[in-house]
């Protein structure tokens, strides 16, 4: 199999035979489209999957022999030994190779028509507890190693970015005149986030302990090469465990989750939130609403009007009517 970003197209002629070659061609329209390395290793690494299992079951493994029996079969699979959000993601990217196959003339019509998507089990969005990032952050030493690791963190919690935005983020990507940073998302599409004081102080901080390196990478290693994703990932979850945290996935992205659920519960609004997190749907950003009305419900039995009109009449020497 080639590298993910190498493609090498084996034969036009051959695409509706050879699956190879229909995905290597498939690799190398995506990169035409400018699609993300992470996009192309996604599609890559699923397109390779149902490669294993054609070749593991004895099936034909040419695209114009595929069917849909064939390929619920493949999903069923990987849900049964993997998981449906596999399976989910395996259909996806099986929807997407298909078109391609069709719009370019190479199969008369995608086999995926006839195939549902997997369902997905509703999972819970879970977020840490502002005592547990305290913990955290008071776990981040004073070395430059600690000072790092808790602007990350302070980053990941202020902004809500994704880890491989994070991991991308340049020096000049920081607008501190504004308190913003460029930030490039999914579909490589950039979009302006804002950070507050304590994001500021605490990543100028760094920044005077990173000093002048020959690399524009905001975060580094303590060699100055940039931290990719996985490190950031290692990181964090290095970080949960010195602090001790259980009954919570310690991962960046339950910093995006706590940094969305505590804006609403803060009073930020959906609309401006689904920009925040650079979400192309509302979808999301209403799981976030929706968990974040336990904190609301409290709020109405504090304040609710009607038992405050009862408790001043309680306490206002008057008789009250029977």
């Amino acid at each position: 199999m080639a590298r993910a970003n190498v493609v090498r197209i084996h034969s036009l002629n051959s695409m509706a035979d050879d699956l190879q070659s229909a995905i290597d061609s498939f690799l190398a329209y995506g990169k035409s489209k400018n699609l993300s390395s992470h996009t192309i290793g996604y599609y890559f690494y699923r397109l390779h999957a149902l490669q294993t299992y054609l070749a593991a079951n004895g099936e034909p493994t040419a695209p114009n022999s595929l069917t849909p029996q064939t390929i619920r079969a493949f999903l069923t699979a990987e849900a049964e030994q993997k998981s449906a959000t596999t399976a989910s993601h395996r259909h996806t990217a099986l929807r997407a190779f298909c078109g391609y196959l069709v719009n370019d003339g190479f199969l008369e019509s995608s086999p995926m028509d006839n195939v549902d998507k997997p369902k997905r089990r509703k999972s819970i969005v879970n977020t840490f507890s502002l005592e547990q990032v305290d913990v955290v952050l008071s776990n981040c030493g004073k070395d430059f190693v600690g000072v790092r690791d808790r602007a990350i963190i302070t980053m990941l919690l202020d902004c809500g970015l994704r880890v491989s935005e994070l991991s991308g983020l340049d020096m000049d990507d920081i607008n501190w005149a504004d308190g913003t940073l460029i930030v490039l998302g999914k579909g490589n599409k950039e979009r302006v986030v804002p950070f507050g004081h304590t994001a500021r102080q605490t990543l100028t901080g760094y920044i005077a302990r990173r000093g002048e390196l020959d690399t524009q990478a905001l975060f580094v290693s303590n060699l100055g090469a940039r931290l990719d994703r996985h490190r950031v990932r290692d990181i964090v979850g290095k970080r949960c465990e010195n602090a001790e945290i259980t009954g919570v996935r310690c991962s960046p992205h339950t910093f995006r989750h706590t940094m969305a659920v505590s804006y609403l519960r803060n009073g930020g609004d959906v609309f401006s939130l689904q920009k925040l997190l650079g979400h192309s749907s509302l979808d999301m950003t209403r799981k976030y609403a929706e968990l974040s009305q336990t904190d609301v419900q409290d709020k109405h039995r504090l304040y609710s009007p009607a038992d405050r009109l009862e408790s001043a009449k309680n306490t206002s020497g008057r008789k009250r009517l029977r």
